[in-house]
């Protein structure tokens, strides 16, 4: 088994302090991001939970994934069923760089998540969306649908998260 996998499942879904000794440990290693990505959309939940945190807390500090990342990553978005890893991902979308093709795709597999139970997931599934569209014409409509969606929505955190993407607009 490779080690960052097996250093994966070690990760109680809660402990955030394992992820950092992973990414302290293997983060060197010139596959780590490649190895994140396939542990990322294998199925077991835990595992995609954590290589999900891993990939967000890497873009957010400034990594780029490769065109071969992104792809293989968006091109398996079905797999990932869990709602941390999801959630992991749509706080990621900002970071893609995407073809309107792979916009498109990423845009089916966040369209679902807009009406889940989870208001974290709604919010943030609009979000992403607001990104994609910002740099794929194709998806304006789809996301000012989710964007009007989500200004009424019940959950008071996808109403914030709509209102700050309303105040941007307004900007423009």
């Amino acid at each position: 088994m490779d080690p960052v996998e097996e250093a994966l499942k070690s990760f109680d879904g809660k402990a955030t302090s394992i992820l950092c000794e992973i990414r302290a440990k293997f983060g060197a290693r010139t596959s780590f991001v490649s190895d994140l990505v396939r542990l990322a959309v294998q199925g077991e939940p835990r595992v995609s939970d954590g290589a999900t945190w891993l990939i967000k807390g890497l873009l957010d500090d400034g990594v780029r994934l490769t065109w071969s990342q992104t792809e293989d990553l968006v091109g398996n978005l079905d797999a990932i069923s869990s709602w941390q890893a999801q959630l992991h991902i749509c706080q990621s979308v900002r970071h893609f760089e995407t073809s309107a093709e792979l916009a498109s795709a990423c845009a089916d597999w966040l369209t679902p998540l807009l009406k889940c139970d989870r208001p974290f997931l709604r919010a943030w599934s609009m979000d992403a969306l607001q990104h994609l569209a910002s740099r794929s014409a194709d998806l304006t409509g789809r996301a000012a649908a989710a964007l009007d969606a989500a200004e009424r929505d019940p959950a008071a955190s996808v109403r914030a998260r709509a209102r700050g993407w309303r105040k941007r607009a307004d900007r423009r």
